[in-house]
């Protein structure tokens, strides 16, 4: 049975600043807490209180429109997975090994309901066959984790790439969701996240939190 292994990062993963000085005090995570299964990560999300309590402070931000916090709290309190595969540092080419799994992630979904029906309805595909998908800490959004084939091209970030694209793709065409956002109009028409600096969507090798 294929496990998915991946990496469990500790946060913060962006750097803890004085709010007085703007002094660093705590830098961010990079280097992987342990390496962990799919099982693991279905575990933490399914029976963490501690997550959970964590979870929802972040979602109470969301909800009252503090868009700086809510980030602020992302980053600094949850932990993140490389679902994607084992990293012995938080950079793309630390890749120790694939996982076997990519992700869609789609986010700033009109609401929450829209995000739990979508989720459902990923899961429940038999093309794409997700073996985990859960909401975003915002309430707003959907991960879904796909498997793939390892073998189907040599070259990894290849494989994992045209993985991606096709996987996004697919869900764009097929599935009806509308998306917004407050502060950027084109995200009605980009729901999907792209992700910049050395974690990039295009290679699958994104930090998620886990919700």
């Amino acid at each position: 049975m294929n496990q998915f292994k991946m990496s469990l990062f500790l946060p913060p993963i962006s750097p803890v600043k004085d709010s007085t000085t703007g002094r660093i005090i705590q830098p961010p995570t990079l280097t992987p807490y342990k390496e962990i299964t799919l099982q693991e990560v279905y575990k933490l999300i399914t029976s963490s209180e501690r997550l959970k309590t964590l979870t929802e402070t972040v979602r109470r931000a969301t909800e009252n429109g503090d868009e700086k916090v809510y980030r602020m709290l992302k980053q600094q309190t949850l932990p993140y997975v490389t679902p994607c595969g084992v990293f012995s540092y938080r950079k793309s080419d630390s890749l120790t090994g694939p996982s076997g799994l990519i992700v869609v992630d789609i986010d700033h979904l009109d609401s929450r309901q829209e995000a739990e029906k979508l989720k459902r309805q990923l899961f429940d595909d038999l093309l794409l066959r997700p073996v985990l998908a859960f909401t975003s800490p915002s309430g707003h959004g959907v991960k879904a984790f796909i498997p793939y084939d390892l073998a189907r091209i040599p070259d990894t970030k290849q494989n994992i790439s045209e993985n991606i694209h096709w996987a996004m793709n697919y869900v764009q065409a097929i599935y009806d969701f509308h998306s917004s956002h407050p502060d950027r109009e084109d995200k009605k028409n980009k729901p999907f996240r792209q992700r910049r600096g050395p974690f990039r969507q295009g290679l699958g090798t994104g930090l998620f939190p886990l919700v």
